[in-house]
């Protein structure tokens, strides 16, 4: 079974989808499927190249001849994502078994995507359309009516983010927030929301806030926390790597995502996974994965967040419960799990010998 993953953006650009594509065809081609990821992402190697089993092609050029030799197509769309929907149509038209993924929330921009599939003819193409969440789900059924739109999470490698042995006790209470900082996540409303947070809670409570992730905006966060004298308290380490990042894990209580626009939450899952309490926006692909009062903490606004932070800050035992839940009990969203999701996906897209390859 060949597999071509169409994606805009890759490594080494950071983020959600670029993580979620990498995975997934290193979990496949560990399986035995043959495996090949196209993307317009420039490198500085030579072209194409293989990462561990799977070949990428940096090459845009490449996808008529890349389509041609697969047995399925699988698109990853966020909100502005033309190579991957060129390819899924490539795909639907050359009879490869056609997926398209939406890893965006398309919110009150599904028109738009509605008008482009009556000119694109998507409609009428033989593509099985995808979405990380019900929260992203819904705008793509609303853009094509009549179609159905199939729920796959995305996953973590449980194994890897999982804590080693009890939970940790510390006399200072460690908030951590892992995103891109960039407007549509939020960071700049974060800074607020740890102010108010502080603000909530007393001075005899012992917090820090370590902020990771690079950006546009990360110059601003920075400007931000100095001119209200929090640089003291919130640390912003820029990019980490995974070691980094589960290390730091291993050191904190709580996680923190201030989006208002999450598909998914891929980092708020490996936090989960890592047995951090989770306080994020009730809104967002975050909350169907996350038992709230259980596994974390769920607010319909930043007040709320801020509120959360601060009772999970001061309520010990209440903060010890969700952490002792969270490291005993792993999140459901493991690779083993989603990999056969998306063999699912690919069998009802009309792929026809994927299963024969797995039984081999």
């Amino acid at each position: 079974m060949r597999i071509l993953h169409v994606t805009d953006t890759y490594a080494p650009t950071v983020g959600g989808i670029e993580v979620l594509v990498r995975t997934l065809a290193e979990s496949q081609a560990v399986v035995g499927l043959e495996v090949t990821v196209l993307t317009c992402t420039p490198d500085r190697v030579a072209h194409p190249c293989l990462s561990g089993d799977v070949e990428v092609c940096r090459d845009p050029r490449a996808l008529h001849s890349l389509v041609s030799d697969a047995d399925v197509v699988h698109g990853h769309v966020s909100a502005f994502s033309p190579l991957a929907l060129r390819g899924v149509e490539m795909g639907a038209r050359a009879d490869a078994a056609a997926v398209a993924s939406v890893h965006s929330v398309w919110g009150s921009a599904w028109p738009l995507f509605r008008a482009a599939a009556a000119v694109r003819g998507w409609t009428d193409l033989p593509i099985q359309w995808a979405a990380v969440s019900e929260v992203a789900a819904g705008p793509v059924g609303r853009a094509l009516p009549g179609h159905d739109v199939l729920v796959v999470p995305n996953a973590v490698d449980t194994g890897f983010w999982a804590p080693q042995g009890s939970p940790r006790h510390t006399d200072v209470v460690t908030v951590v927030a892992v995103m891109r900082m960039a407007g549509r996540k939020r960071p700049l409303a974060l800074v607020d929301v740890l102010e108010r947070m502080r603000a909530l809670v007393p001075g005899h409570v012992a917090v820090r806030a370590v902020l990771v992730g690079d950006g546009p905006l990360l110059g601003s966060v920075r400007r931000r926390l100095d001119q209200r004298g929090m640089s003291e308290w919130v640390r912003t380490p820029g990019d980490v790597s995974h070691a980094e990042l589960r290390e730091l894990y291993r050191r904190s209580q709580v996680f923190v995502s201030p989006s208002t626009h999450e598909s998914f939450g891929l980092a708020a899952l490996e936090a989960r996974a890592a047995g951090l309490a989770v306080v994020a926006r009730s809104q967002t692909g975050i909350a169907e994965f996350l038992a709230d009062g259980v596994e974390g903490l769920l607010a319909d606004s930043d007040s709320g967040l801020a509120e959360h932070l601060a009772h999970l800050c001061v309520d010990e035992p209440l903060r010890g419960r969700i952490v002792a839940h969270n490291h005993a009990h792993r999140p459901a969203l493991d690779w083993s799990c989603v990999r056969e999701r998306t063999t699912a996906l690919y069998l009802r897209a009309g792929a026809l010998d994927i299963e024969a390859t797995h039984a081999a």
